[in-house]
């Protein structure tokens, strides 16, 4: 797929020296790019058929992009790099749905809260393969989180978990934090988004119904869930 392609030349040009041990010929362009994308694609089918970061081999991967080994390393340091990258691609997926949807509703804080939360809740039933790469892969070591918690450009995890924070900030009015209402509201989704997917005949309450509830439980002044002055 990746083979070099050997220069072809005129019987009336004399053939080039060969180069210096060692030298390489740059590639295409866009061909590198085109590497990289296979290799994650590679990563992330792999990861969703074996079902687990511990079983991904470097091997693996690159033979199911059809490439060598070393291939791999013109890319990524290590399979901890790989999967870093492969994770973070699916965050961008997650997060590219989120603000399309709070986009929808510019100035309507509450209707943009429910709109965040109907696309989280599609993005996980509708693509739970990319789904369960965001968070069932344990990357060994993984990417250290900010004692801040602020977002770096480059962490589109932490990016998806301040659009959250900010929109719980534009619907409570009170003393309460709303990086800790975001925290109950993020768990509360991802356990009814996870345990639909593995007991889908419970009668599970409909999305808009579910959603309400959080919007009541947490962001009402005086609601169930993170009340103040506790």
């Amino acid at each position: 797929m990746y083979a070099r392609q050997v220069p072809r030349y005129s019987r009336r040009v004399p053939r080039a020296k060969t180069p210096a041990t060692g030298a390489r010929r740059r590639n295409p362009r866009g061909e590198g790019d085109r590497l990289r994308t296979a290799l994650m694609d590679a990563a992330s089918e792999l990861l969703i058929e074996l079902g687990s970061a511990d079983k991904l081999s470097i091997r693996g991967v690159t033979a199911h992009a059809g490439v060598t080994p070393t291939a791999l390393y013109l890319h990524f340091a290590d399979k901890e790099d790989l999967l870093n990258a492969v994770v973070a691609r699916s965050f961008q997926e997650l997060r590219a749905f989120l603000l399309d949807a709070e986009a929808r509703h510019e100035g309507d804080p509450p209707a943009q809260f429910a709109a965040m939360g109907r696309a989280y809740i599609a993005f996980a039933l509708e693509r739970p393969a990319h789904y369960r790469i965001i968070f069932g892969t344990h990357v060994p070591g993984g990417k250290p989180v900010p004692v801040d918690l602020e977002p770096e450009e480059d962490d589109p995890g932490l990016q998806a978990f301040h659009d959250l924070v900010r929109a719980v900030a534009r619907c409570i009015s009170d003393e309460r934090d709303p990086f800790e209402i975001a925290v109950l509201i993020w768990t509360a989704l991802h356990g009814f988004v996870t345990l639909q997917a593995v007991m889908p005949n419970f009668p599970w309450p409909a999305a808009e119904r579910y959603l309400d509830e959080l919007h009541a439980a947490y962001l009402t002044p005086g609601g169930r869930g993170g009340r103040a002055g506790r």
